[in-house]
């Protein structure tokens, strides 16, 4: 149980208050919407008159994309406060939800991801606005019923679909009987058959059409009538035909009416085309979005300044579902002249790796980027005026593309001040952003922790964040916790023994000794390469390491290094499977290829606690008459970030190495060491101690980084520009928390002194 004398702690789904968002939430989305979030009043000015765009938010897993969504519908749909209810036409989508629970596939012959969606935004936009009316969507409608009517006979998952969607489509009903179905909204419009008993499935979409055009809204709207649905799609059929036979826009679009008793018929013909399949069934789905976008235009919220917008807000549409619907969607919005576009507002949000180059491990994927001609932005451009105006005729051009950035150190300190009365290592701030990488959940997960205990046991130091236990008072470990809500329990030892492996290959080689099950039905290696791809923890089959995503990474080593994870393999074994491994990869290759295996073979021997054969090794090939600087400094720094090996005397000890409080002990067993060597071994545990998210370089350790590697630079025979260069940079980028730079045309450089950029 939480001491309720303690600080109080964010709750679980909210972001932190220093996040900042408010450009988006306060600003840009009440500008799209035109109305006051906090005062029910419409907005004087719009920034976007007759094109909006889709308003994209990309994060990784916990970065509060959903979390956005939450603050935007307690804002214009609330469920109590002074306005309870929609504020404006307002839709809400979890598209991954949404694909986990419906079927969709070739057996399932009336039903689509495209026409799952339809039907949810149908139903929810629907709902009436208090001072404002309701939104219809006729065409939408009409269309809808007669794709899902269709069923084959004995079919029990295609009768479902079209229960499910006829309820939703036709509205509640009154009284309290049972849930509609399709024969019993539907039935009594199907024709008499000679035996009176078995109807013919062919004339199902055209009595639910003639039902619907015959009972729904014809009252209610003149414009919308029978005459003038069927009269948009014939015109849409015969604008589209006009486009394949070359004709400009415009040109003869509009088709002679239809006769009153084939007026179902022939918006029941969408029904034939969809069940053929392939290009046809798109095509239908095209219609169905353009109907879509037409009710929207042309319904009560259609003039744009003078009435509030409507607002869809979809989450993860990463997914299939989520990507084929805004396929159609931009695709649409695209053809439409700027005088016909429909006003929906769209926030929109993607799960996706992290694109930041400063905490990237490999190149982003641009190729199979699924929004080329997109603008980004960042969040706080968007505060006043996004400045964005459709480029290009693309579909991808109409969409606003928001990373949501990871929080700063500044942000942090904010989390950890709560509790005034709190101890804790001032440095502890700068830990948690240095193995975060301002991830928001994590960051707050970790402050709640530090700030429970710091409240309860006094003081606490930055090397025990990650043996922390979760604020909840149950003993349970906050990384667990963090790890479970991430990627969960249930490949927990696997995914931890395979954070120790550089690519799939050596995750391979793991799975071999140590894990005989299978994952998702894969060896286990490719079950665990397919989830965290999926989950965007990596990038697929060439992800080097084989989780990309650094900050997952240091919680499942960290899992790994204390025993709570990987089914008890230990530590030091896995290693050396590993670089024996690398070892005999390195013997069968040359150049840029040998010196990776290289790197990584070392890498896993000081992982290991093989530093002194890993100082041999990088001494030996700094001596080398053909020895390459760059080379040679790519595999110090690649080794360097190798992770610590178990135990709490890694940080005493490395610390004093790399400070040379140990040289006379080095010297004291080997008295044939020379000055070369022992800076090669400073610098080494210099770099490693300073790579460590939870340590920090303090002055003495950075200014040693810089003195040994000048040493190291009058050495080298050919390599003295490329050293001095790191001499003045790397120590540099070590107090700064930067990645240390190395570039090849350093070579070329004269060493500079002082004053260097």
């Amino acid at each position: 149980m939480i001491d309720p004398a303690g600080p109080a702690l964010v709750p679980e789904g909210q972001i932190p208050e220093a996040y900042a968002r408010q450009p988006l939430l306060r600003q840009l989305v009440p500008r799209l919407v035109g109305l006051e979030r906090d005062q029910h009043r419409r907005r004087p000015r719009h920034e976007f008159a007759e094109d909006l765009p889709v308003v994209l938010l990309s994060g990784r897993h916990g970065t509060g994309k959903s979390a956005l969504l939450d603050d935007l519908q307690n804002a214009y749909a609330p469920d109590a406060g002074p306005w309870p209810g929609p504020r404006v036409p307002f839709a809400r989508i979890n598209c991954a939800a949404l694909e986990e629970r419906v079927r969709v596939g070739p057996e399932i012959s009336n039903n689509s991801h495209a026409v799952e969606v339809l039907v949810e935004l149908v139903t929810q936009l629907s709902r009436p606005v208090a001072g404002f009316g309701r939104l219809r969507f006729p065409r939408t409608t009409a269309g809808l019923l007669a794709v899902a009517s269709a069923r084959r006979p004995g079919n029990d998952d295609e009768l479902r679909v079209a229960d499910r969607h006829a309820a939703a489509l036709m509205g509640p009903q009154s009284g309290d009987g049972p849930p509609p179905t399709w024969d019993s909204l539907f039935r009594p419009a199907l024709p008499v058959t000679p035996d009176a008993v078995t109807p013919d499935p062919a004339a199902f979409p055209e009595a639910a059409v003639r039902t619907y055009l015959g009972r729904q809204y014809r009252w209610r709207s003149r414009r919308l009538a029978s005459r003038q649905l069927v009269g948009w799609y014939e015109s849409y059929r015969r604008e589209a035909d006009n486009r394949l036979r070359g004709l400009p826009p415009g040109a003869d679009a509009h088709a002679r009416p239809v006769p009153a008793a084939e007026r179902a018929g022939a918006v029941a013909r969408l029904c034939r085309e969809f069940h053929q399949g392939r290009g046809f069934r798109r095509g239908v789905e095209r219609m169905l979005m353009a109907a879509f976008l037409a009710d929207v235009r042309y319904g009560p919220f259609r003039r744009a300044n003078r009435a509030p917008r409507p607002l869809l807000l979809l989450d993860n549409v990463h997914t299939d579902i989520g990507r084929d619907f805004l396929e159609l969607f931009l695709e649409q919005r695209a053809r439409l002249s700027r005088d016909t576009r429909d006003q929906l507002v769209v926030i929109a949000t993607e799960l996706r790796g992290d694109d930041n180059p400063a905490t990237r491990d490999d190149a982003p994927d641009e190729d199979n980027d699924p929004y080329p001609e997109a603008t980004y932005r960042s969040l706080h451009e968007v505060g006043t005026n996004s400045r964005w105006t459709r480029r290009g005729s693309a579909p991808s051009a109409g969409v606003l593309v928001l990373p949501l950035p990871p929080l700063d150190t500044e942000h942090v300190e904010r989390m950890l001040k709560r509790d005034e009365q709190a101890s804790f290592d001032p440095y502890i701030a700068t830990a948690v952003h240095d193995l975060t990488r301002g991830h928001p959940m994590g960051a707050r997960r970790l402050c709640d922790a530090v700030v429970r205990k710091a409240g309860t046991e006094g003081w606490v130091t930055a090397e025990e964040l990650l043996d922390l236990t979760h604020p909840d008072g149950v003993g349970e470990s906050v990384i667990w916790r963090l790890l479970n809500t991430l990627v969960g329990s249930e490949n927990h030892d696997e995914l931890c023994l395979f954070s120790l492996a550089w690519d799939r290959e050596a995750a391979e080689q793991l799975a071999e000794r140590w894990v005989p099950r299978r994952i998702d039905g894969l060896p286990a290696a490719d079950g665990a390469a397919a989830q965290l791809e999926r989950e965007r923890w990596s990038r697929g089959t060439g992800s080097r390491p084989f989780i990309t995503d650094r900050f997952l990474r240091a919680l499942l080593v960290h899992q790994m290094r204390s025993g709570r994870g990987g089914s008890g393999v230990d530590w030091f074994s896995a290693h050396a499977l590993l670089a024996e491994h690398h070892r005999q990869r390195a013997e069968g290759r040359s150049g840029q290829a040998e010196r990776a295996e290289r790197s990584r073979f070392l890498w896993h021997r000081l992982a290991g606690g093989e530093a002194q054969e890993v100082v041999d090794w990088l001494h030996a090939e700094f001596l080398r008459d053909d020895g390459d600087a760059v080379d040679w400094l790519h595999i110090l720094r690649t080794v360097a970030h190798a992770p610590r090996p178990p135990g709490d005397v890694w940080f005493e000890q490395c610390q004093e190495v790399g400070k040379g409080r140990r040289d006379r002990l080095q010297l004291q067993a080997d008295p044939e060491v020379g000055l070369e060597k022992q800076a090669v071994n400073r610098l080494l545990h210099a770099l490693w101690y300073a790579a460590d998210e939870l340590a920090e370089a303090d002055r003495t350790l950075v200014d040693r980084i810089g003195q040994d590697l000048s040493f190291l630079s009058a050495q080298h025979l050919t390599g003295r520009a490329v050293l001095a260069q790191a001499a003045i940079r790397w120590p540099r980028a070590v107090k700064d928390g930067e990645d240390w730079p190395l570039e090849r045309h350093w070579q070329g450089d004269q060493p500079r002194t002082g004053g260097a950029r």
